[in-house]
């Protein structure tokens, strides 16, 4: 929902309250209620939804708002609209001066705002070139586009991105939320008095809100349907500036367009090719053994085993990331995937990564904890009809092109987090690359393998040569500086999202690879990081 922009229907918006006053106001209509009651009527109704919602500020802000929407919206108090919105944000911001820093605040003024100045002229200039039956669906169309349009800037402050498919997502999404809106609101007045009749209330929500989640799902996967933008105010004022341009001038550009087409077209194309990074149309880049795929705050390794072949070390947090990740690969099969450890950020994208693909074996690491996660993971390859096996130390995986031994875990350590030092570590050879990955190992079972990396000659002798290390931990200072001196490579991979949480990578961590003389490649900096080999020469090569 953030990818598309709906992240605004999970919470209490202006038009929440715009439908309960309107469903209120439509039932007086029908029941012959006299005009003179209809407003107080109204009034009560909004009056009870704020005390049902709770009456938070973000709560009176949308009742606000969606009253001064529907005055706008009524025919005949058009005029009114604007004038009551000015009062209405000086009085607010009266009673609450630190509104005025609020992100919300500032997206349900502009929305309003759009709604009353655009959603009825260009509502009837859509329906106008409607079929006559058609043409009730103008406003319809109209009231998304408008809230897209005016918000647009104060959003890529918050995502530094545009999204190029919200306008349709949010137009199919819209007709959703009246009766989500509606079955939410009798499902909490019948609880008063009971509770089936509740419950079936809210059975009949979950249609629609099952709908706009695969909406955001299937949207949010459309290659090319976020469009990034620079960030911060710069960013904001780029795309304030070309709104207003195309408010301005949209009509004389379509009238050009139409007067020559064949100089649109050529401009169009032109811009496309400057716009449009070459990495787009290159990716993935030929002979590539390794990806690290950038799946946000998580792991994904694909590691290739032939072609069209490969096994996936972990599955990241979010299904659409991976599933990308391995389409772009063009991986139609997966030999096997490893989970290296039952955390949400190495587990939860499974799904992704099953979908719609041949998978011969499900590696999990032997410590089932979180016990609900390492469940939840037997359900789903039971329904996949994948077999599971728990892979300890010694552990050897064979298939085609790859050849892996399994480095840890050889026993539970209970020192630090124990799902973390549990971490399935994986020393892998895929054609002639070498390759480390070394899941979320901490300090405590770091050493423990620096040790018997010391005391195995096998192993001593795979350390020197790997090409690439996948650090752990997503570039914790929790970490063992002896063994990443003994396994030290050319390359070092920090699988890292973007503006996380927990202040991955740390400076400590950092510092310590390239004191080591690792070369660093950091997911959020750089997209999907893949290794090559090219005429025997390696190289790496990264999306952005």
């Amino acid at each position: 929902m953030r990818a598309t922009g709906m992240t605004h229907l999970t919470a209490v918006s202006g038009s929440n309250v715009a439908v309960v006053v309107g469903l209120v106001l439509g039932m007086c209509a029908v029941l012959g209620v006299p005009r003179r009651l209809r407003p107080p009527l109204a009034g009560l109704a909004l009056a009870g939804f704020v005390v049902l919602a709770r009456p938070e500020p973000s709560v009176l802000r949308a009742a606000a708002m969606g009253a001064i929407g529907l005055l706008g919206l009524s025919r005949s108090r058009r005029s009114a609209g604007m004038p009551v919105l000015g009062g209405a944000l000086v009085a607010l911001l009266v009673l609450d001066p630190w509104l005025a820093r609020s992100y919300g605040f500032a997206l349900s003024t502009l929305a309003t705002v759009g709604l009353l100045l655009f959603t009825r002229p260009w509502g009837e200039a859509v329906g106008a070139r409607l079929p006559r039956r058609l043409a009730p669906l103008g406003p319809a169309v109209a009231v998304p586009v408008a809230a897209q349009v005016t918000t647009a800037p104060v959003i890529v402050l918050l995502q530094g991105s545009v999204s190029l498919v919200g306008v349709l997502a949010n137009l199919l999404a819209a007709p959703l939320v009246p009766p989500a809106t509606v079955a939410g609101v009798a499902a909490a007045l019948a609880s008063l008095v009971w509770g089936p009749a509740a419950a079936a209330a809210g059975w009949l929500g979950v249609v629609p809100t099952t709908v706009i989640a695969w909406v955001a799902r299937v949207f949010a996967q459309v290659p090319g349907g976020t469009l990034p933008w620079p960030d911060g105010p710069p960013g904001a004022l780029l795309l304030a500036g070309l709104v207003v341009l195309v408010l301005l001038c949209g009509r004389a550009l379509v009238g050009g367009v139409v007067r020559h087409p064949v100089i649109a077209l050529g401009v169009l194309a032109l811009a496309g090719a400057a716009l449009v990074p070459t990495r787009a149309v290159t990716w993935p880049p030929d002979g590539w053994r390794l990806v690290v795929c950038d799946v946000g705050q998580g792991d994904a390794v694909v590691l290739r085993s032939g072609p069209g072949h490969a096994v996936l070390v972990d599955a990241g947090p979010d299904p659409p990331l991976v599933d990308g990740c391995l389409d772009r690969l063009g991986v139609g099969t997966l030999d096997a995937v490893v989970l290296t450890h039952f955390h949400a950020d190495h587990v939860d994208g499974l799904v992704g990564a099953l979908r719609g693909r041949t998978v011969r074996e499900l590696l999990v690491c032997p410590v089932r904890e979180p016990e609900s996660a390492a469940d939840a993971v037997d359900r789903l390859a039971a329904e996949q009809d994948v077999p599971v096996t728990a892979v300890h130390a010694g552990d050897r995986l064979e298939v085609g092109e790859l050849r892996a031994v399994v480095w840890s875990p050889w026993r539970r350590i209970e020192e630090g987090s124990v799902p973390n030092n549990a971490s399935v570590v994986l020393a892998a050879r895929t054609g002639d690359v070498d390759v480390l990955l070394l899941g979320d190992v901490e300090r405590e079972a770091a050493h423990d393998l620096l040790l018997r990396l010391r005391r195995d000659p096998a192993m001593s002798r795979t350390a020197r040569g790997f090409e690439l290390v996948k650090t752990p931990h997503h570039g914790s200072s929790n970490l063992d500086a002896d063994l990443m001196a003994a396994v030290r490579a050319p390359v070092g991979v920090v699988s890292v999202g973007e503006d996380n949480d927990y202040g991955h990578p740390s400076a400590a961590h950092l510092a310590l690879l390239r004191q080591l003389g690792y070369a660093v490649y950091r997911t959020d900096e750089r997209g999907d990081v893949a290794l090559t080999r090219d005429d025997g020469r390696l190289r790496v090569v990264t999306s952005r």
